[in-house]
């Protein structure tokens, strides 16, 4: 930070002597930032310069001098936003002195729109609205070029675990600067636009995905350029006359045979196409390299304000054509860049086996010859930037759902992403196919002969999922966790990939520029528009590719909120409820005219909140009048009635959500409920089977040693002490007694057999009483815990489960109920927490799916 502060000042002043004093300034820095009360790093840098320069002993003009170069820099540092927060500064120095960073939140005054997202959805008031006028302006541009000076953030404070896999706080690859300005430039969008913040978080990934690889696969080039160099010039040295070497300054000549020089002469072309491909990596035509993907864009919003001259956010080729072309542009551009891609890795395959020995022109040229991308080898595969094909709803489910549907089954692995908007909103906001019931529009208007979209939605991600060998993530920005997380694993499948991401669309759906975040949560919450992935590739039954992890309370019906509100007397009060699809929709003004505000009471109709009215059968619904709670001013409680249409809407959302849960192998929550019943009562007859089974092994010994004794008796083979340890057998300690529970009565003999006088049998020892067997040794098993004084309210845990994450009243999460979620949930939650603060601890269910990969990834967290 102050080397960019230095860097960053403007003019062309001296600088050399804070420079020189950087490293103690920041040793400095750091002591004061462990162990005094934060305010702004401005007071920090001050105080730290002070005690420096104090150290130094400089005479009053050196001092004067070192003032003046520190000045403008302090002014920079002053004004610039540095926050010492909890997971990037606390929680590591308590771990590792000297690993802790600063926190900067640094607002582009260029392409700030003023939308008030990031101030809605930060909690900590980190961030504010102003006011715009020149002094503002001019003080963001000078923070903005500060931070164009920062180095790139340090892996350490990415915490992921495996990209690949999808581990971790998935969102803090946005701390990367490159990540973050994946997408460079101005737009066009209108403020508040869904469909920007998706694309902004699907490139995001893209790109943290694929620089690692580039710049591994340039070190891999960079070897073998090295490797092939040192061959080719051993080659040239072999028959060199050393004597001749040694005796002469002049030149000499290096005699090579016919086969030497072809060797050498197919190196150096082998060595020149490594070198070419080395620059295509890392300059290329446009001096920034190889592009990290393709797009083709159909006509609508995305292609409007992605091409808004003289802005495009783009850093990569982007083409536009016609409504419905994407996948089939897609497709052309697909093919013909795999044929580059192809070429590049013949060079590298041809290099691989010359460094070998092993290169036999013969045998490999003809191989290398008929290569495509379907022969690639996976990590060859890995460095192909992506073709994507973007468009909106109309695109994608209508007039270009033909060529879509033509792109899947190619098996062809194109990414396409249907922003989904769930209108036209490019030509007014006309009805689309991937609108919901009763949605108000143009071309489905409300009056007395239709009352908004007739038609149920037409579901992407089914249709998509019946082309059978497709990979589909259907997601939002809702969850930035399981939207990342999908996306990086649909880059790597080697199957087409269909992202279809839900974007509110504030003109188009009645909402503040500022509420796409809520609206987005809330159609969530509400089932409307859940989530799922797809993997063709997870295994061979639907149960097995279907996963819908990452959805709210995904065994219950519906999510439940908590509805805080002020009664009549002035006291507050709160009231569990379901987040229902009405509660959603009340919310957008596409649905408003299906809501009525209650006044008074209904009349003749009986009131029946809405999650209450859904299960009634027809019957039992005549004379009821559906509603949903809401908040009036001053936070009183107020009531919404439903029309026939929220009640379809809410019907239709119900069914498409069982229906994912049956394909997903999920049961019912009415399954669950009477499976734990069933439990309950096969617990209580295996505790008196087991009870009885002990009385059984205490007793059968006895029983067993009775009978031999008779059986002997009758045998003739008994004798007076026989007879006598047989009566003895009933009164040894631990027999059982007669009539006991579980036990035969044996009858006792009327009268002992006569003695036998010429043989006497001895006694045997009486059978030794079994001793219980010993207590199996298991495992300890662990609770899970939160160290709760260390939380940042992220929310990451909470949004996975909140029956088995809650906060309590200093906002600081704890384990709510450990039977209330899964093993699973617990281990992805230890993954996300930024601040790594809670511990799984052991499996509550040993019948969980795959608890062998969850114990293994709860290790590092226990």
């Amino acid at each position: 930070v102050l080397q960019a502060a230095i860097a960053g000042v403007p003019g062309d002043g001296p600088r050399d002597r804070v420079r020189q004093i950087v490293k103690h300034l920041a040793n400095e820095s750091r002591r004061l930032l462990r162990e005094s009360p934060f305010t702004t790093f401005g007071g920090v840098a001050s105080a730290a310069y002070g005690a420096v320069a104090e150290k130094l002993g400089l005479t009053a003009e050196r001092r004067a001098a070192l003032d003046a170069e520190w000045a403008p820099v302090h002014a920079a540092l002053a004004e610039f936003p540095l926050a010492r927060t909890a997971p990037f500064f606390t929680v590591p120095e308590s771990r590792a002195p000297g690993s802790g960073g600063l926190l900067s939140i640094t607002i582009n005054p260029e392409t700030c729109k003023g939308c008030n997202i990031c101030v809605e959805v930060c909690p900590d008031d980190a961030l504010r609205t102003v006011k715009q006028d020149a002094a503002v302006v001019e003080r963001l541009r000078r923070n903005w070029r500060l931070w164009q000076h920062l180095p790139e953030t340090d892996d350490r404070y990415v915490n992921i675990a495996s990209l690949e896999e999808g581990i971790g706080t998935l969102p803090s690859l946005l701390l990367k600067q490159t990540n973050y300005t994946s997408m460079l430039g101005g737009d066009g969008a209108c403020m508040g636009c869904g469909e920007k913040t998706i694309l902004h978080l699907v490139f995001g990934a893209l790109n943290a995905l694929m620089q690692p690889r580039v710049r591994a696969h340039v070190e891999h080039l960079d070897g073998l350029i090295a490797a092939l160099d040192a061959k080719a010039r051993t080659l040239l040295a072999s028959d060199a006359d050393l004597a001749r070497v040694a005796g002469t300054a002049e030149a000499v000549a290096v005699p090579l045979d016919q086969t030497k020089r072809r060797e050498v002469e197919r190196l150096a072309k082998v060595i020149a196409d490594l070198k070419d491909l080395r620059w295509r990596y890392t300059e290329g035509p446009s001096g920034h390299g190889r592009a990290s993907c393709g797009i083709a864009n159909a006509t609508g919003c995305s292609s409007v304000w992605g091409s808004t001259y003289p802005y495009n956010p783009y850093p990569f080729p982007w083409v536009n054509h016609l409504f419905q072309d994407a996948p089939s542009i897609a497709i052309g551009i697909f093919e013909g860049h795999m044929r580059k891609m192809a070429d590049g890795v013949r060079v590298v395959r041809r290099a691989e086996l010359e460094r070998a020995g092993e290169y036999d022109a013969a045998v490999h040229e003809p191989e290398l010859a008929k290569l495509d991308w379907r022969g690639f080898s996976d990590a060859e595969f890995a460095l192909c930037p992506p073709i994507f094909a973007v468009g909106g709803d109309g695109a994608m489910l209508d007039i270009g759902f033909q060529n879509l549907s033509r792109l899947l089954v190619s098996g062809k692995p194109i990414r396409v992403v249907m922003l989904d908007t769930q209108v036209y909103s490019n030509t007014g906001g006309q009805a689309c196919t991937s609108g919901f019931l009763g949605q108000v529009s143009d071309m489905a208007e409300f009056g007395p002969g239709q009352r908004g979209k007739e038609e149920t939605r037409k579901e992407l991600a089914l249709l998509a999922v019946a082309h059978r060998n497709v990979f589909v993530v259907q997601s939002s920005q809702a969850s930035p966790s399981h939207l990342l997380a999908g996306v990086l694993r649909g880059l790597q499948s080697r199957h087409p990939t269909v992202f279809s991401l839900h974007c509110p669309c504030p003109p188009e759906h009645g909402l503040a520029d500022e509420a796409a975040p809520n609206a987005a949560k809330l159609s969530l919450e509400s089932r409307a528009f859940p989530l799922l992935v797809y993997d063709p590739a997870a295994g061979p039954s639907m149960a097995d590719r279907l996963s819908l992890d990452g959805n709210p309370s995904i065994d219950e019906p519906q999510p439940a909120y908590t509805l805080t509100y002020v009664d009549d007397g002035g006291a507050e009060q709160t009231m569990e409820l379901p987040v229902t699809v009405a509660d959603w929709a009340a919310t957008e003004s596409r649905f408003r005219k299906h809501f009525t505000r209650i006044t008074g009471d209904a009349g003749d109709e009986e009131l029946v909140p809405l999650h209450e009215y859904l299960p009634l059968a027809p019957d039992d619904r005549a004379g009821k009048r559906p509603f949903i709670y809401t908040l009036e001013s001053g936070r009183r409680l107020g009531r919404l009635a439903v029309d026939a249409e929220v009640v379809r809407l809410a019907e239709d959302r119900r069914a498409v959500w069982n229906l994912l849960r049956e394909m997903a192998g999920l049961k019912a929550p009415e399954a669950l409920a009477a499976e734990a019943e069933l439990e309950q009562k096969l617990a209580a007859l295996r505790a008196e089977y087991e009870a009885k089974l002990a009385d059984l092994k205490a007793r059968y010994p006895w029983a067993i040693a009775r009978r031999l004794a008779e059986g002997l008796l009758k045998a003739g083979d008994g004798s007076e002490a026989l007879a006598g340890l047989l009566e003895k057998a009933g009164t040894l300690p631990g027999a059982p007694s007669p009539g006991g529970n579980g036990g035969a009565v044996l009858a006792r003999p009327a009268a002992p057999a006569p003695a036998v006088a010429a043989a006497s049998v001895a006694t045997a020892p009486a059978p030794a009483v079994a001793a219980a067997p010993a207590a199996r040794d298991e495992a300890l098993a662990m609770e899970p815990y939160i160290d709760g004084a260390l939380c940042t309210a992220c929310n990451e845990c909470t949004n996975l489960n909140k029956r088995l994450f809650a906060y309590n009243a200093k906002k600081q999460a704890y384990i709510k109920d450990p039977r209330a979620g899964t093993f699973k949930e617990l281990v992805q939650a230890a993954e996300k927490c930024p601040v790594k603060i809670i511990h799984p601890g052991t499996p509550l269910n040993p019948k969980e799916k795959d608890l062998a990969k969850w114990i293994q990834r709860a290790t590092p967290f226990n």
